[in-house]
């Protein structure tokens, strides 16, 4: 059975032709385990656990949070 691929959108933020799409953050989750957050034209991914089962996760709020609280560069509006 092949599931359908989950993405995370913020509120308030669009990814779909945003400059970071593609690029992949490293995050170092509470047990030590290291994630990957990717920005994708639908949203945020993560590879942790959590993230298949709900489609969102901590990892992915956290990344997106910089997102909304950092001024992005004007070349990527």
């Amino acid at each position: 059975m092949k599931y359908k691929a989950k993405f995370y959108e913020p509120k308030g933020m669009k990814t779909k032709d945003h400059c970071f799409v593609g690029i992949v953050w490293p995050i170092v989750g509470s047990k030590g385990n290291t994630y990957e957050v990717e920005l994708h034209h639908k949203g945020f991914s993560c590879s942790c656990p959590g993230f298949s089962f709900r489609g969102q996760c901590k990892h992915t709020v956290a990344v997106a949070e910089r997102f909304l609280v950092d001024s992005v560069p004007e070349y990527c509006i």
